[in-house]
């Protein structure tokens, strides 16, 4: 009787004596995922810019920011042009011709705004204010022998070259060149630029940009 009951008991040497809970495999790959979340690096600088300028294009208000920083940056405001037509375009490039059409209209007329500050008040347009938009005596005579010898050529070349656009609309103001010629060399150097970056970022930019960030376009 002992041996029998010492066979058949728990400690017995069968297969009895095995873990009565074992791993299952299906629990394995659910840690895979989460060491992938744990080892996953934040999102870079140039994805979170990215991923504000679709939200900011997506809020509806895209076309006001573009237009008032084409406005304070074409009078007073130093900084590029196109800070912010570009990133937003980038990211929403079914909008691009839109956001230039908007880009230019806001330059336009902080351009119009400076030229007639010339015509009217170029005396008055002195100290900080004239340093701070960069009008001062070297440069507004500097630009009036530009405009002596290349005329409306040299407003066109303002507005797609290093050359300060705001000394341009306050010394054609200021030396009377005609309103007609100078919104019109404006309007075509500014419609020119900001159209050739939607044709670059429609065609093919804005799908670089993306696999470069390695997002979704």
């Amino acid at each position: 009787m002992d041996r029998e009951s010492s066979d058949s008991g728990p400690l017995a040497g069968s297969r009895g004596d095995e873990p009565l809970v074992t791993p299952a495999r299906g629990d394995e790959p659910l840690q895979e995922p989460l060491e992938a979340m744990a080892m996953a690096e934040p999102p870079s600088r140039a994805v979170r810019l990215y991923r504000t300028m679709q939200r900011w294009a997506d809020a509806g208000w895209a076309n006001s920011v573009v237009f008032g920083w084409g406005l304070a940056q074409a009078t007073f405001v130093p900084g590029p042009v196109d800070l912010l037509f570009l990133p937003l375009a980038l990211a929403k490039p079914q909008h691009a011709y839109r956001l230039a059409m908007v880009a230019a209209a806001g330059t336009i007329l902080g351009s119009v705004g400076l030229y007639w500050t010339g015509t009217l008040a170029f005396a008055q347009l002195s100290g900080p204010m004239a340093s701070w938009i960069g009008v001062g005596a070297a440069e507004m005579s500097r630009m009036q022998e530009l405009l002596d010898q290349y005329g409306w050529l040299a407003i066109l070349a303002s507005t797609i070259s290093p050359i300060s656009t705001k000394v341009t609309s306050v010394a054609s103001g200021a030396f009377a060149v005609p309103f007609v010629a100078f919104v019109a060399a404006l309007s075509a150097g500014r419609l020119a630029r900001v159209f050739a970056i939607a044709y670059l970022v429609q065609h093919g930019g804005a799908r670089y940009v993306a696999r470069w960030l390695k997002v979704p376009p």
